[in-house]
């Protein structure tokens, strides 16, 4: 294991298989602010590990992060890892129904909308091995378009889903490193002002100073790119 959040190591309930990527700090952030007992195991994604056929039990898309629960189960996808968290303890998805709703639609225009614009922004303008100006325009404007979709509902309200929730740990780690999609926060008046108010919070702290996300090295990254279906049978 390389790190955890277990107290005196008794009695851990889960282990986050992960990397300091966006996807995993999201679930790190949730883990501390629910101040339950877990332990982390560090994927080595640039040696491939997570092709393997011992991570593919795990997870078979080969992907962090991954929970896995006490009795061996493990949920895969950082947005049913934060709803699965947050109904087994309780916290940061409301019972009142339509703030439920608001919260799971944020949430799921985090994993269907800004995770992967943003994603894509970061490879064509920092890792692909070609400069592609159509690919760093498209996702770039996107990715601007998006944070103006946040803005605009961030300025009548606080929080995404009106009280701090899991929609709002969600999509915070994606604006981490807005400069990587070619973004300035002091551009959108609201969202930084949010953006700063889950900053603050001591969860979120602990979690960025212990788990910052990292970039691969560029020597390093090739084993992400190329994946065809036929590479599943070969670990």
């Amino acid at each position: 294991m390389n790190g955890h959040r277990d107290g005196d190591g008794q009695d851990v309930g889960y282990t986050l298989h992960f990397y300091p990527s966006p996807n995993s700090l999201k679930v790190i952030i949730l883990l501390n602010e629910l101040g339950i007992k877990w332990q982390a195991r560090k994927v080595d994604l640039a040696g491939g590990e997570q092709l393997s056929a011992e991570f593919a039990a795990l997870n078979p898309n080969r992907k962090v992060p991954v929970l896995q629960l006490r009795s061996g189960a493990t949920i895969f996808e950082s947005g049913a890892i934060l709803e699965f968290l947050a109904e087994q303890h309780g916290g940061f998805l409301s019972a009142v129904s339509e703030e439920r709703w608001l919260c799971k639609q944020w949430l799921y225009w985090q994993m269907s909308a800004l995770g992967p614009a943003a994603g894509q922004a970061h490879h064509f303008r920092r890792f692909a091995p070609e400069r592609v100006p159509y690919g760093i325009r498209r996702y770039t404007d996107e990715v601007n378009r998006l944070y103006g979709v946040m803005n605009e509902h961030l300025g009548s309200r606080k929080w995404l889903a009106n009280s701090y929730s899991i929609a709002d740990m969600a999509c915070w780690p994606w604006l981490v490193h807005a400069d990587w999609q070619g973004q300035a926060l002091s551009e959108f008046p609201a969202l930084e002002d949010w953006y700063e108010a889950v900053a603050l919070r001591p969860a979120v702290k602990s979690a960025l100073a212990t788990y910052p996300t990292a970039e691969i090295a560029s020597e390093d990254y090739a084993v992400l790119l190329n994946q065809t279906a036929e590479g599943l049978d070969n670990n």
